[in-house]
């Protein structure tokens, strides 16, 4: 027995909300002994529904959700909702061609199927409500729906006997919860919310208008839009209407494009005027469309979000009134409404659509998404100076910042290759680790997807506004996270790089240094090192040897030791990884194959590092974090302020 098929049979007659509570009841009158199937058997014998089993059950291996463009040879079935009788039109040739077409429905879908020239012939004798069977059809894309069409094979069938459960009962009168997308149908209801009529700029350059109802019945609720001379029409909160249309999925739920409208029972209730809320009082309204102003405190970066059909841009803004901080989220082409905005402006966001969520504390909180009837607007007036507070990174190391928000503006000592990753969603993502110094501290920020195809190098200056700090195994770790933004070189924000002789430098304190390259450690410039313990291996017989993992593959890390003098005295500089490459000027593999020649050639080279000093066998190293070459006009200034 198929209990999928007998609870589509059960739903031709009593509502999802009531099976679903009837289930409930007979599992809980049988004190959990009961499974669900054995609960839906026993629903349907009180509905009076024949339960059937084995071979001589209808099997329906295809259904209408299950069409994808491109496909031939379809075969579906469907109850005709809608007949569009043949038609004659005119060629560019000027021969004359024929076209009808007919929607059918099931359980899972509608689709339209459309007939050319002699296959018009097979509507005739079919009528709303029959159901057929459809054989060798091919499917397209047309308009962001996919459409079946008539191949040279089409067949199409009038079944006499078929499963009623498995199709949409076609009625003169829709409850909202009976709604399908593609569907075209009448429904009764009261009109929750009547938004002014809004006027529009087609692409032509014409002028459009809209007017907007949030209607409910006592199965659902449901969006309807009224267009162009339609939008005149009188209506109001309270009014119960009689609203025919297209039904259609729009982004928050199901829709319907109003055709008709007629008032059936006008409210006897004095509408008054949106009121704006507080930021405080939104979470007593989950569901509605709101009016809050105040000033921007955060602007978010713009972010990719992954549904399981497609992927959206979406960027947010937090607005402050004194009572309380709200989100609005801006999706795809609203996002162009926060150019030119800034932190501090005084904002008004009018009909934004309110939902409820509660926190990881317990908390209920509201979020605000802007939407095509919302409207955002600026006064100047009352906008304000938001005070930056900028976050050193010594306070994020020793936990006396507010790590969920934080305000860095540091300098790049490192920047790391993009990296591509696959998803546990299964889509491919992006991450680019940076290492940033502001003098008092060094710290690694992720940037991911988008940030990090930002164009980052080595000595540029990062801003990152409203990001976040986390724990990230023994280390802190910087991220734009969900609301932070990062910006590059930002005008008239610099970094100087603190400036010390050798016989100034102080253990632990990060400083550049300028001198000349004098000697260099006579020791190979590949460094074999064990990848689980990161150990030093020993090469033997052609293998490299842990002294705690055994026989391992090696990962190679470059270092060089340098000795540098700046006239004030000497200093051994330990340069790792890319910073070897950059002070030889050769790639890895060159430095491979000249080995320590290739040290050879950097005597004598005036370089700029950067780094930490620290104690090592009683002497003090330089640990190098970047390098640069000396630029004399530059140097000249600089050594003016030592």
């Amino acid at each position: 027995m198929n209990i999928d098929k007998l609870k589509q049979k059960i739903l031709s007659k009593i509502s999802e909300k009531e099976l679903e509570k009837k289930v409930n009841e007979k599992i809980e009158e049988n004190s959990g002994l009961l499974g669900e199937e054995s609960a839906v058997m026993l629903v349907a014998q009180e509905l009076g529904i024949e339960i059937t089993y084995g071979d001589d059950e209808e099997e329906y291996d295809f259904s209408i959700k299950d069409i994808a463009d491109g496909q031939k040879n379809v075969e579906v079935t469907g109850k005709i909702i809608e007949i569009s009788p043949a038609k004659d039109f005119n060629r560019k040739d000027g021969s004359t061609g024929k076209l009808a077409s007919v929607t059918i429905g099931d359980n899972t879908g509608i689709t339209r199927l459309t007939f050319w020239n002699d296959k018009t012939d097979l509507i005739e004798g079919l009528k709303k409500g029959d159901v057929v069977k459809i054989e060798n059809a091919f499917s397209r894309k047309w308009n962001d729906k996919v459409e079946l069409n008539s191949g040279s094979e089409l067949s199409i069938e009038k079944l006499k006997k078929y499963d009623e459960s498995r199709y949409p009962i076609l009625k003169d009168n829709y409850k909202i919860s009976e709604l399908m997308p593609n569907l075209s149908g009448t429904i009764n209801a009261e009109v929750v919310t009547a938004y002014p009529k809004k006027e529009f700029s087609r692409k032509d350059g014409t002028k459009g208008q809209l007017k907007s109802l949030f209607l409910k019945d006592d199965t659902g609720s449901i969006r309807g839009t009224l267009w162009n001379e339609l939008a005149d029409f009188e209506v109001k909160k309270g009014d119960i209407a009689e609203v025919s249309g297209y039904v259609k999925q729009g982004y928050s739920g199901l829709e319907i494009s109003v055709d008709n409208i007629g008032i059936i029972e006008k409210s006897v209730k004095e509408e008054k005027p949106v009121e704006k809320l507080s930021i405080s009082e939104l979470t007593s309204f989950d569901g509605e469309y709101v009016t809050v102003s105040g000033n921007i405190v955060n602007i978010s970066g713009s972010r990719e979000v992954q549904f399981s059909d497609r992927t959206a841009e979406v960027q947010d803004i937090y607005i402050n009134d004194g009572t309380g901080m709200v989100k609005t989220a801006f999706w795809g082409t609203n996002r162009s409404i926060l150019d030119g905005l800034k932190e501090g402006d005084y904002v008004t966001i009018s009909n934004a659509k309110l939902r409820t969520y509660t926190d990881n504390t317990g908390e209920k909180r509201a979020d605000l998404t802007y939407n095509y009837m919302s409207e955002l607007k600026k006064d100047e007036s009352a906008s304000k100076k938001i005070l930056e507070e900028i976050t050193e990174i010594k306070d994020i190391l020793n936990g006396s910042a507010e790590n969920s928000d934080v305000t860095v503006v540091a300098m790049v000592t490192n920047a790391y290759p993009v990296n591509e990753f696959q998803r546990s969603s299964g889509g491919t993502g992006k991450v680019r680790n940076i290492m940033l110094e502001d003098g008092t501290g060094s710290i690694r920020m992720a940037l991911w997807d988008s940030d990090a195809e930002t164009e980052i190098s080595e000595g540029d200056v990062v801003k990152l506004i409203h990001g976040y700090a986390k724990e990230s195994g023994e280390y802190m770790d910087l991220s734009t996270g969900r609301f932070g933004r990062i910006e590059v070189n930002p005008k008239g924000v610099s970094i100087k790089s603190p400036r010390n002789y050798i016989a100034d430098l102080e253990e632990g304190v990060s400083t550049e240094i300028s001198g000349t390259i004098v000697d260099y450690r006579k020791q190979d410039v590949i460094l074999n090192l064990c990848p689980n313990c990161r150990k030093r291996l020993n090469l033997v017989d052609n293998k490299y040897l842990c002294e705690v993992c055994g026989e391992v593959e090696p990962n190679e890390l470059l270092v060089s030791n340098l000795t540098v003098d700046d006239g004030t005295g000497v200093i051994n500089c330990r340069v790792y990884g890319n910073n070897v490459e950059k002070v030889t000027e050769l790639s890895k593999n060159k430095l491979k194959e000249m080995n320590m020649d290739a040290l050879a050639d950097v005597l004598g080279k005036d370089v700029l590092f950067y780094g930490t000093p620290s104690f090592r066998n009683d002497d003090l190293e330089f640990a190098v974090k970047r390098v640069n070459f000396v630029d004399v006009s530059k140097e000249l200034e600089v050594l003016k302020q030592l």
